[in-house]
């Protein structure tokens, strides 16, 4: 006789910080309704044995773009650099490396595949590496908006002024919320696991969750925006780490109001950088019960990290084109997601 089947773990919720949602909105109503355009940083270096390339791709993820290039172009899909992933239900703009022959001419900008576009290519000297961005910009457009147009354009104003929690979007955590749960029975020895990509994507929701358990905890007593003397702060939009304790307590607070740091949280892992007792005995509260997903981080010897607990949003502008239509377009620092934005407004 077997007992009940164990509860499946799955993705937490994700708590607004601003109030309640303003009403209701669809979003994706269509792939033009989510717009992204990765922003590099650096230009192409004009010589060398790669393609740097600026690629538009539409109802295709990015692994799916790579290998409509790779066949196109008879280059191994494990040639191809990018620096991260887009979503398939969307309109993205990325950029990606490809080797190519130094004495082979540059590929016409046009239609590369159902779905994919070329639009530039410069000669590169490395391939790209995940992670070579410094953020993205978005246009989303809200359809079937069903809230006041004013209490929205407060709303909008807050989230520039304070920015949001930065969560781990849904998409994070694969269909369904499924990889977190999977992620669990893979380190307890309970499902086999092939092909590091496959390992990989577990890791990285394993991870996303334990972060998302710690920020959602902080949203819930109110400290997600603001620096305690034992918190690991991070410079916006750079990976700097230093410790609250280090800074003047006026200076800390003048800083973290203006957006320029942000406390942060943790990406579970063996050593990397710890904050102080207090806020260490918090996240340890926090992620009770996820014991097994961060001893099983631990055992793979993934490295541990600091996310920031805070989502600063760049230029936004908005505007009512029609009624109950909404269009909103931000920046955010590389690994910022959209979602986190929309969700501080409505049920999506």
């Amino acid at each position: 006789m077997t007992g009940p089947p164990a509860a499946r773990l799955l993705p937490c919720a994700r708590p607004p910080a601003h109030g309640a949602a303003l009403g209701t909105a669809r979003l994706r109503s269509q792939p033009a309704d989510f717009r992204v355009r990765e922003r590099l940083g650096f230009e192409a270096d004009g010589e060398g044995p790669h393609l740097l390339l600026r690629i538009r791709k539409t109802g295709l993820t990015t692994d799916e773009a790579i290998r409509a290039i790779a066949a196109a172009w008879a280059v191994p899909a494990r040639d191809i650099g990018h620096a991260g992933r887009k979503d398939r239900d969307a309109v993205t703009e990325q950029w990606l490396t490809v080797p190519w022959p130094l004495a082979g001419a540059l590929p016409a900008p046009g239609r590369l595949a159902g779905g994919l576009e070329l639009l530039e290519a410069a000669r590169h000297r490395r391939k790209l590496r995940v992670g070579a961005l410094t953020g993205n910009a978005f246009r989303l457009v809200l359809r079937e908006v069903a809230a006041a147009p004013a209490a929205v354009d407060r709303r909008l104003a807050r989230l520039v002024r304070y920015g949001v929690p930065n969560y781990f979007g849904p998409q994070r955590f694969g269909r369904g919320g499924a990889n977190v749960d999977k992620a669990l029975a893979w380190m307890q020895d309970r499902l086999r696991v092939r092909g590091r990509g496959q390992q990989g994507l577990l890791l990285s929701a394993a991870r996303s969750e334990c972060f998302n358990r710690v920020l959602a905890a902080r949203v819930g007593e109110g400290s997600w925006d603001r620096a305690g003397p034992d918190d690991l702060m991070v410079l916006d939009g750079r990976g700097s780490l230093f410790a609250a304790a280090d800074e003047a307590p006026a200076a800390l607070a003048r800083r973290t109001a203006r957006l320029e740091i942000h406390p942060t949280g943790p990406l579970p892992g063996s050593a990397g950088p710890a904050p102080g007792p207090a806020v260490a005995r918090q996240e340890s509260e926090a992620l009770r019960g996820l014991e097994p997903l961060v001893d099983g981080l631990q055992r793979r010897q993934v490295t541990a990290a600091r996310r920031s607990l805070r989502l600063r949003v760049e230029r936004l502008a908005w505007h009512w084109p029609e009624p109950h239509t909404l269009v909103l377009e931000f920046g955010l620092t590389a690994g910022g997601y959209a979602t986190s934005v929309a969700a501080e407004l409505f049920e999506l």
